[in-house]
């Protein structure tokens, strides 16, 4: 079986419209080599041996795909998806006004969207402002330690970033540093939902002489289509994330919710396993509330 064959059908079977790794490349190496050895043996054992070597390095490419999405539903993944889902009452769309500070004239109105993001493999919310004048956007993951989050922003023409950590304190407010930062730059960021999660706060800080940070921008939003009544669980449970969903998918005949476009994707690219690990977390609730039950 020729390697154009052999390619077509890994990327059929794996749902890929373009192979893992630049296949054509490696198929036009491979082949130069063997036209050489051809012409300079004359035998069709050097003509055997590199369709071997091609087979052999296109199985490999499959296992290490296969291994890569292993660890995306894997425990590794998982585990880092449910320290993020603490952030989920920050996913959706805001709309709201920035103050320079408490009290102040300088004031603009404001937009900002969360979502979750697994583009790499590695489950992630990003947030974009409405204007960006601190930053522009950011990314957050865990971080190092249990417990802690990395957030790495970036400006509005995305030539410059920088990095904070931390973590959320005991009334659910995230506080991130940077330590990196020089006197008179943005050096701490305070982002908390409040009003039952239908609002999110979020306190721009510069950094000045020795620990001290000064205020330089309040964001304050209310979520889009915010109606103040309270539940204690969502209407219709993202089946990714667990939070709020606003989106309605199907897959099998069975209706699943969505809470926004990142967990869309996910969804889309491969809906068996997020559903069976949706299933794993409400069976999973199920036994805690029964032990929580039987322990009244």
């Amino acid at each position: 079986m020729g390697l154009e064959l052999l390619t077509a059908t890994y990327c059929c079977r794996h749902k890929h419209t373009q192979p893992a790794f630049d296949f054509v490349t490696l198929y036009a190496v491979i082949r130069q080599a063997a036209h050489l050895g051809l012409n300079a043996m004359n035998n069709t054992l050097f003509h055997n041996l590199w369709q071997v070597l091609a087979v052999v390095l296109l199985l490999a490419a499959g296992s290490s795909t296969g291994l890569s999405w292993a660890n995306e539903s894997g425990t590794d993944f998982e585990t880092e998806r449910e320290q993020l889902a603490v952030l989920q009452p920050m996913i959706g769309n805001w709309k709201g006004v920035g103050l320079q500070k408490l009290g102040g004239r300088d004031r603009w109105g404001a937009t900002t969207a969360w979502a979750w993001d697994f583009t790499d493999g590695k489950p992630a919310i990003v947030f974009s402002l409405t204007p960006g004048r601190s930053f522009a956007s950011g990314r957050i993951v865990t971080g190092d330690s249990p417990g802690t989050f990395a957030l790495t922003i970036t400006d509005a023409a995305e030539r410059s970033s920088a990095t904070f950590t931390g973590r959320q304190d005991a009334d659910g407010q995230l506080e991130l540093t940077n330590p990196q930062a020089a006197n008179g730059e943005l050096g701490r960021l305070l982002i908390k939902n409040v009003a039952d999660n239908k609002r999110l706060v979020i306190i721009a800080q510069q950094r000045s002489a020795g620990e001290r940070y000064l205020q330089t921008a309040v964001l304050g939003y209310t979520r889009e289509g915010t109606v103040f009544a309270t539940r204690q669980r969502p209407e219709h449970e993202c089946v990714v994330t667990g939070g709020e969903g606003n989106q309605r998918v199907t897959y099998g005949g069975e209706e699943y919710w969505v809470c926004c476009k990142g967990c869309l994707s996910m969804f889309q690219t491969n809906p068996e396993k997020v559903i069976a690990a949706h299933k794993a977390r409400l069976e999973k609730r199920r036994k805690r509330e029964q032990a929580e039950s039987a322990s009244d």
